[in-house]
């Protein structure tokens, strides 16, 4: 297994075909605009922002955005991302404990399931206490997670299989007595022979209540829990969880 900087430079050529980052731009823009209606903002971190999905999403709606990745690889990526769709967004190398000092943000987000490669609660207390001085005066820190709880009750190794441009992509999961092996397993196609590459790293299946522990922890006055950024309730079954600290 190698660490998540590690993982997602050897992944940054074909993370966009597996997302489809076209298609995720207009939904994920939509998505944004409402929920900035609940929290209005004009200036925003996108914390593991990978190719810039959320941070180009959220300039185009008007929002004054800065993405931070810990991948130098998804950041190429992402500015050239925002030089296609003429985005002013900024990006930033960096992990999740980085200081932006030139401004604080009234909305921090952290989307795309990105935490759960902290290796610890006690290291999410941590970064989630360094948010908190990086955020104005009634600002807002939202996080998607997967519901860890769910996934590892069903125990279901394969995630998803997408197949694009010649390539299969499959994630799969290994449970392990401490955590999760996050695979994909790439198998090219579009050679004389197949090959094949294999990328893992490990992933902390963080509960719904680990998250909000560590948010009370960290000293946020309120923390709620949504199943997903339309603020529809929190069930045991939702797909996600979204926590809003304040």
């Amino acid at each position: 297994m190698v660490d998540a900087e590690q993982f997602y430079d050897g992944f940054a050529d074909e993370y966009d075909a597996m997302t489809q980052f076209i298609t995720r731009l207009g939904q994920q823009e939509a998505v944004l605009a409402a929920l900035l209606e609940r929290y209005p903002a004009r200036n925003a971190i996108d914390m593991g922002c990978g190719t810039g999905v959320h941070t180009i999403a959220l300039d185009r709606l008007g929002i004054n955005v800065a993405g931070v990745d810990i991948s130098a690889e998804m950041l190429t990526r992402a500015r050239q991302h925002a030089a296609q769709f003429e985005s002013a967004a900024r990006f930033v190398h960096g992990d999740f404990l980085t200081v932006l000092p030139e401004r604080s943000a009234d909305l921090i987000f952290c989307l795309g399931n990105s935490l759960p490669h902290l290796a610890s609660v006690e290291e999410l207390t941590r970064v989630l206490r360094h948010w908190q001085t990086l955020l104005a005066p009634g600002g807002h820190v939202i996080v998607q997670l997967l519901n860890y709880e769910q996934v590892l009750e069903k125990k279901e190794r394969i995630v998803n299989i997408r197949s694009t441009d010649g390539r299969v992509i499959i994630r799969f999961y290994d449970f392990l007595d401490e955590g999760l092996r996050f695979n994909i397993l790439t198998v090219d196609q579009r050679g004389s022979e197949p090959e094949h590459t294999l990328r893992s790293t490990h992933l902390s299946p963080f509960t719904h209540a680990d998250i909000e522990q560590s948010a009370r922890a960290a000293g946020y006055a309120s923390t709620e829990i949504f199943s997903n950024l339309n603020n529809a309730p929190f069930v045991s079954d939702s797909g996600n969880y979204i926590g809003v600290f304040s």
